[in-house]
């Protein structure tokens, strides 16, 4: 008999509405076909749970394609109508009995913010209203009503950081199979909290830590199939952004009870979402007397949360008050890469680099010997993405006293130490380098440096006061906002 076979695919990107570079071919990888399960059998993504899931319970995947790339400003709209018409045209060729999918959810594209909410929506009209759709997603998903409605169940991380994508893409296969070996449809509910996190929502520090153990407490209890909390990610302008709790019961309405129950403590918690970080000049002062590296994470300006990585706010404070202090970075400046390499390694050049995209920063101008020159390609070693491989484009290695900054042509999502092995500098080597992430980069680097997050300005850092939010308002804090958990309730079916 033949398999059972499942239709998967991945279209991973988290967008930001006020970051103006495009995401463009250049910045996306596709893989189709066999190449993307081989890579999803050895890395280790929500996909790659997946398609494990999926052939060890006895299904044959049917991959569309897989689309990765890193976070940042919205994908081309042309690109995004292409992907998904990949997805469509697959879906209706049929000879399949589900769909299993790993989407980011909060995916932007030029003229849309609800690009899952497209993708499934197109899914849906394409396969008919039967076939069951199962989805993996971020905890950071943009979570809207029409997502939820066109996909048959629904299941986010866990964790932030996000330590368990693979178990995520696991569950979201199992789900699906629970469904197609007779198990009634799940019914869904969704509670929207319309607050923005600026911090502490990582699920190891509270107020989190309590959260997620009150949602396993619901998660133990007779006829809840599932239960999702989703932080959404904080720098997204749409209608309903904010947080949301899903959650899908066996028909005897227990979800919507987690779900109310959940958003009204995260309402309650709204403003312990906050937090105060160590300055650049505090973090760099410890590295000076540590036998460990240390690990900066620049909460201002992290790529992984979608900013541009442009910003030099660390290396100035390293070249202006730790000029002795060895310390490697790294910044987003394609001009900057092309003069160097002009110049040549060994050569000495006069530039300003840096605050190419956000112009309420400053560049960092000074005498820099070029020092060397290549691709920074490389894969990551994990566990955060391990077996990923990432290109941040052509590099240069510019150095000013015992300073050392890679300016890359590509948007630098540094979260791994394999990077700054691969141009040269490894951790070992430097006194503190510098990660485009918050909370991610924690869990690559543990065992090498010393992680501290800094506080940094730019377009992440947690400050919506700064950012021009339109479409999401009212949320708190930037209004008034009167809410009750009946406010936010949404019966899915």
């Amino acid at each position: 008999m033949s398999k059972p076979r499942i239709l998967v695919g991945q279209l991973w990107h988290e967008g930001h509405s006020f970051n103006p570079v495009v995401t463009d071919r250049d910045e996306v990888q596709i893989l189709r076909g066999e190449p993307l399960l081989e890579l999803a059998r050895r890395s280790e993504t929500a996909f790659s749970g997946v398609v494990r899931a999926a052939e060890r319970l006895g299904y044959e995947c049917v991959p569309v394609l897989g689309a990765r790339a890193r976070p940042g400003g919205p994908v081309a709209q042309e690109l995004f109508e292409e992907i998904v018409a990949a997805f469509v045209a697959q879906a209706g060729q049929g000879g399949f009995d589900g769909i299993c999918l790993e989407l980011h959810g909060a995916t932007i594209a030029q003229d849309c913010v609800d690009t899952e909410g497209e993708l499934l929506e197109r899914l849906r009209a394409t396969v008919g209203p039967e076939m069951p759709i199962a989805v993996a997603l971020d905890l950071h998903a943009y979570l809207t009503e029409r997502m939820a409605r066109n996909a048959t169940i629904m299941t986010g991380y866990r964790t932030q950081p996000h330590a368990d994508m693979v178990e995520t893409g696991e569950r979201a296969m199992m789900l699906l199979d629970r469904i197609l070996k007779g198990a009634s449809v799940p019914r869904g509910v969704v509670t929207f909290v319309p607050f923005l996190m600026r911090g502490s929502d990582e699920t190891t520090a509270e107020p989190m830590r309590t959260i997620c153990a009150q949602a396993e407490d619901w998660r133990a209890k007779p006829g809840l199939v599932d239960l999702s909390i989703f932080n959404i990610h904080p720098f997204i302008d749409g209608p309903r952004a904010g947080q949301a709790v899903l959650a899908y019961d066996d028909g005897s309405g227990i979800a919507r009870d987690a779900s109310q129950a959940l958003a009204e403590v995260l309402w309650e918690a709204r403003d312990r979402f906050t937090e105060t970080l160590p300055s650049v000049a505090d973090a760099l002062a410890l590295a000076r007397d540590s036998s460990t590296p240390f690990v900066l994470g620049d909460q201002g300006d992290r790529v992984l949360g979608a900013g541009p990585g442009d910003s030099v706010e660390i290396a100035r404070v390293a070249l202006e008050q730790f000029p002795d202090l060895a310390v490697a970075t790294v910044v987003y400046d394609p001009d900057v890469v092309a003069a160097a390499s002009a110049a040549g390694i060994g050569q000495t050049v006069s530039l300003s680099i840096g605050a190419s995209v956000n112009k309420s920063l400053r560049p960092l101008r000074a005498n820099w010997q070029v020092t060397r020159l290549g691709r920074a390609r490389f894969v990551n070693e994990g566990p955060y993405m391990a077996g990923v491989e990432a290109d941040f484009g052509d590099y240069a290695v510019l150095t000013a006293g015992a300073l050392n900054v890679v300016v890359t042509t590509l948007v630098p999502n540094v979260h791994d130490p394999a990077f700054y092995a691969a141009v040269g500098l490894p951790v070992g080597s430097q006194k503190a380098v510098v990660a485009r992430s918050a909370n991610h980069y924690k869990l690559s680097f543990a065992g090498s440096a010393v992680p501290v997050t800094v506080d940094t300005p730019g377009m992440t850092a947690f400050r919506p006061q700064d950012l021009p939010f339109e479409r999401i308002r009212p949320v708190h804090p930037l209004d008034a906002v009167q809410w009750t958990p009946a406010l936010g309730f949404v019966a899915l079916s």
